[in-house]
């Protein structure tokens, strides 16, 4: 089932453009939301996934000027920002997730056990996430 989810040109297109910072993991369709992460193998609950590092700007930089793809917040005025897109962009939201993350450092942790080729998700609504994006770009998901 892997390789034949893994072979679609949607993807495929995709890998060399990102960074493959989540380990046990690929990019395949979704039936959540266009692409998805996926487990390579099963997983454990306390498995460590991966580090979400970059660089932290005020949150009204990033909104005016769009500097970067990715980020996280961290509270109201700070983003973590990061300048090339990365697997952890690809984790779609669920309010039943598998993972969840851990600060200081921020990092993806499994919550659940996890088959292998199962979908990975968060609860994005378990995140900081600015009022503005709620309202506009997360009204419709979460």
């Amino acid at each position: 089932m892997k390789q034949k989810i893994q072979q679609s040109d949607a993807v495929a297109h995709l890998r060399d453009e990102v960074v493959a910072n989540m380990r046990h993991s690929y990019m395949a369709i979704s039936k959540r939301h266009g692409i998805g992460l996926f487990a390579s193998k099963e997983l454990n609950p306390g498995d460590f996934l991966g580090k979400l590092d970059g660089q932290i700007i005020e949150s009204t930089l990033h909104k005016n000027l769009q500097l970067t793809y990715e980020w996280n917040a961290i509270d109201e005025r700070h983003f973590l920002v990061r300048p090339y897109r990365t697997f952890y962009s690809y984790i779609n939201h669920d309010r039943r997730p598998n993972l969840i993350i851990r600060y200081n450092p921020m990092r993806v942790i499994v919550a659940d056990n996890i088959l292998e080729d199962e979908e990975l998700t968060l609860d994005y609504r378990k995140e900081y996430l600015p009022s503005d994006y709620i309202e506009k770009k997360g009204k419709g998901y979460l």
